[in-house]
């Protein structure tokens, strides 16, 4: 078995495993359904949208062909959401979505100058625990 790293998809098996499931399951395809909500209509189905993004928009897991696009997209989508009228309301998800936008900026390779993501050492949390 070929393993580079620790997580889950950090293997071989794994990767083949994903891509197998992604492709059979034609999840990206549901998951654009969702991405492309109506905002002013549904902006908890586009979070939720972007949330799968978040847990499975990882190299070795999304489809390695969209990623760079997908990842742009759940950014500019998630911004969006930092205007959502009944979102401004609450400073505290407003805080949550602008966190889960640095973890998705975080990403990108190359880095970007508007990316303002922690250091590696900087608040790094396990890949499971980002919500918590």
């Amino acid at each position: 078995m070929g393993m580079w790293d620790y997580k889950p998809w950090d293997n071989d098996s794994a990767a083949d495993w994903f891509g197998d499931f992604m492709d059979k399951t034609e999840f990206r395809k549901h998951w654009l359904d969702g991405m492309n909500s109506d905002l002013s209509e549904e902006p908890d189905e586009l979070r939720a949208a972007i949330s799968l993004f978040i847990m499975l928009g990882r190299v070795y897991v999304w489809p390695i062909e969209q990623f760079d696009d997908d990842l742009e997209l759940a950014i500019v989508k998630s911004e969006c959401l930092l205007d959502v009228p009944e979102y401004e309301e609450s400073p505290e998800l407003i805080e949550l979505i602008k966190i889960e936008i640095n973890e998705l900026r975080s990403r990108r390779t190359p880095k970007k100058e508007n990316d303002l993501t922690p250091s590696k050492n900087e608040n790094q949390k396990k890949w499971w625990e980002f919500w918590k």
